[in-house]
């Protein structure tokens, strides 16, 4: 049998040599093993696009909300809406509403971008805003991140 291999250019994604991913009570979140500075990039994680109707059971609380690309203009998916679920660490970033870690997604090398909003200390668990809809949805309120 043949193996199949990758030809370049590679696309090399980061992800931030001080980061780890620990137990909390949460389950596991993504912690700083050193101090890193306000507007950081932590990671660059591929996704997978999955429609509106796909998005059911526990799914559902791991994908992010994407704005319509700007190429989808006409085409079966154009009008749907999408969400993005993150292959990295992104999917580990747990709720704070002191959040200090956001996102975007970069279209261009189709990718999530997570980068920090303030200084964050060694040994600090990175967090990010779910959103007031998010928790709307499930009829439920976050739980304190003190």
């Amino acid at each position: 049998m043949k193996t199949k291999t990758c030809k370049p250019p590679f696309q090399t994604l980061y992800r931030h040599p001080a980061l780890v991913v620990g137990k909390c009570k949460f389950g596991h979140g993504v912690f700083a093993t050193e101090d890193i500075p306000a507007n950081t990039t932590l990671e660059e994680c591929p996704h997978l696009r999955i429609r509106k109707d796909e998005c059911a059971g526990i799914m559902d609380d791991y994908v992010y909300g994407m704005e319509p690309a700007e190429d989808d203009e006409g085409g079966e998916d154009a009008a749907e809406e999408m969400y993005s679920l993150p292959l990295g660490w992104g999917s580990l970033f747990n709720h704070s509403d002191r959040h200090n870690t956001a996102y975007w997604h970069d279209t261009e090398r189709d990718v999530i971008v997570f980068y920090t909003t303030r200084d964050v200390s060694a040994g600090e668990q990175l967090f990010i805003n779910y959103g007031a809809a998010w928790w709307e949805t499930r009829e439920s309120v976050p739980e304190s991140d003190d």
